[in-house]
């Protein structure tokens, strides 16, 4: 069911709600975003060219946006602020003249070309949000969201995120056909209050603490033209295939596709061991790429698992011809629990694959240590090294309770028959059972770490907490190098993503090396991608919360401070949207 439908004339200014549109064929709205103020006289491309962002006043900037009034006179814009100053914009408006004080001197009104608009990407003519989505995330924050927060152009009403199994299939209303082609990426814009003006919630944070991703709502292409108007019944139907979804996941602004949410669908299911279950998933989006670039080691998150519609995150224990497969441990939470009442056939929604605790090249042995269910990643990692033809030294360390509870240890001999230089340590803490080969007991870690070392061994680390932190804490008396440590970690709900307030603090000196900009930072500037795009400058950037590493950039020189997760400071690398300077420094941007 289509409720509402929207367009914004003036890019980053309030919505202007309409009864009926007509769409045409690779065009959006008429009228949306074709105008747009310039911002602090960033580069905007000639004749009316499609331009990021960055370019124009925008409320991730400028919250206050949504406090102007636009009314839609003919051919005429008439602009009204909060201090009830007026602004007309027509077709000869060049720059701002009433409201040139709020905006900057000599604010230039830009023009996007005919039947098209300053869309956040090229191919974004229409954006579409799920009501029930929007209401599913306001129940989970607990307070009330207004959808016009995410500023889509139809809104919808379906089961919460049924969306994103909507790609590559086409939304119909009457004569008009719209191709859904990506998920959309939230950014700070979805932060603002619409009522009030200001960030009230950091919304791409809480998306991903919440729901385990960024994203929210679809871009959408018209393969045929139509009229469509409110309220109207829409259908879905699979006419649209996978070149639509090719071809946007091609375009150089989008986020890129492993970070898509996107449907999946279980293919098969198999006991292990004791509570312990794989699970062979078959990614949709898996013949346009989203596997093409997997590094053994990553895991993937499954979303909306359960009644509480809760995400969790899993390595990937191998992956074959499209399909992944995870292996699981059932206990006592909604997510194993969910994942264990997963049956062939069943969909799911996908993320992923992530992850940097991946294979070094070169590397001049590698030590794998593992406990329980830790043993996934080593599966996968084995796997990639016989591909490569690996000769260095491998050893493996794995402990597990007893035979029973023993899973994945079988494909683990029967990889090392692939390697001319391969140890298999086996620990049951319990019994042996059967497995004669196995020691009684729990490994020596101060041996196992010190052993690693003398052969300059990159170490594999995955298991419990307690496990791991036994490991690290040989690991740091041993002053083993950190390139050398790979630990088997990822993100999870209980993430803090929330950003600390910045403290008051002297002018600090940053130079921006490749912008040949030299200025003083001081508190009021913000974050440190603010800071740049202040000064003109314009980097890549998505969420500004944090999230999507867009925005991280080489440390030259000097040290900036997290503002988002874990307390400390970067002297290598820094997510400009998160971190501010603790000291006189140079960015490579």
């Amino acid at each position: 069911m289509i409720e509402d439908l929207y367009r914004y004339p003036l890019k980053g200014f309030p919505a202007q709600r309409l009864e009926v549109v007509d769409l045409n064929v690779g065009q959006g709205i008429a009228g949306d975003r074709a105008l747009a103020l310039g911002f602090n006289s960033q580069h905007v491309e000639p004749a009316g060219g499609w331009t990021p962002c960055q370019a124009f006043q925008r409320m991730s900037i400028r919250p206050d946006l949504t406090r102007y009034q636009l009314d839609v006179l003919d051919e005429t814009l008439r602009l009204t602020s909060p201090q009830g100053l007026v602004e007309h914009i027509d077709q000869d408006s060049k720059c701002l003249v009433n409201l040139a004080k709020n905006f900057g001197e000599k604010t230039p009104v830009h023009r996007r070309e005919e039947g098209g608009g300053y869309w956040d990407h090229p191919d974004a003519a229409l954006s579409i949000i799920n009501i029930a989505t929007i209401e599913e995330i306001a129940k989970t924050l607990k307070r009330p969201i207004a959808p016009l927060q995410f500023r889509a152009n139809i809104y919808v009403r379906a089961e919460p995120w049924a969306e994103f199994h909507w790609l590559g299939q086409s939304l119909e209303v009457g004569d008009a056909r719209i191709d859904i082609i990506r998920p959309i990426d939230r950014c700070k814009t979805t932060s603002v209050n619409v009522d009030t003006g200001e960030l009230d919630v950091n919304m791409p944070a809480a998306l991903q603490q919440h729901f385990g991703h960024m994203f929210c709502g679809v871009y959408a292409s018209v393969r045929n033209t139509g009229r469509i108007g409110t309220p109207a019944i829409a259908q879905i139907t699979p006419s649209a295939g996978q070149s639509a979804v090719r071809k946007a996941a091609s375009v150089s602004s989008a986020p890129s596709l492993p970070h898509w949410p996107r449907p999946a669908t279980i293919c098969e299911t198999r006991h292990e061991a004791e509570d312990i279950k794989s699970i062979w998933i078959e990614d949709s989006l898996s013949d346009i790429g989203a596997l093409s670039d997997f590094k053994a080691g990553q895991y993937i998150r499954i979303h909306g698992l359960g009644g509480e519609r809760i995400w969790r995150s899993y390595t990937v224990s191998a992956v074959q011809e499209g399909k992944l497969r995870v292996t699981v441990k059932r206990d006592i939470g909604v997510g194993s629990q969910a994942m264990h009442n997963l049956v062939a056939g069943d969909m799911v929604t996908l993320t992923g694959p992530f992850g940097e605790a991946t294979l070094r090249d070169p590397c001049k042995a590698i030590h794998f240590v593992s406990a329980g269910i830790g043993i996934t990643p080593i599966v996968a990692k084995l796997s990639a090294l016989a591909v490569s033809k690996y000769t260095g030294p491998i050893v493996v360390h794995h402990v597990a309770r007893d035979p029973e509870k023993l899973a994945l240890w079988d494909e683990i001999e029967q990889a090392a028959a692939a390697f001319p230089n391969i140890k298999l340590h086996l620990y049951l803490t319990q019994n042996t059972g059967d497995r004669r080969a196995a020691h009684h007991g729990r490994p020596n870690c101060h041996a196992v770490i010190a052993q690693a070392n003398i052969a300059q061994a990159d170490i594999h680390i995955c298991g419990p907490n307690g496990f791991v932190r036994s490991l690290d804490d040989h690991i740091e008396a041993a002053n083993i190098p950190r390139e050398r440590i790979f630990r088997d970690s990822f993100s999870s709900p209980s993430v803090t993503v929330n950003m600390r307030e910045i403290a008051p603090s002297p002018p600090i000196k940053v130079t921006l090396s490749r912008s040949n900009i030299i200025d003083y930072w001081r508190p009021q500037d913000g974050t440190l991608l603010e800071f740049a795009e202040k000064r003109g400058v314009i980097t890549p950037s998505h969420c500004r919360a944090g999230i999507c590493n867009t925005c991280q950039c080489n440390v030259i020189a000097g040290a900036t401070e997290r503002l988002v997760g874990e307390e400390g400071e970067d002297r290598e690398r820094t997510l400009l949207c998160t971190s501010i300077p603790t000291e006189t420094l140079t960015l490579d941007i």
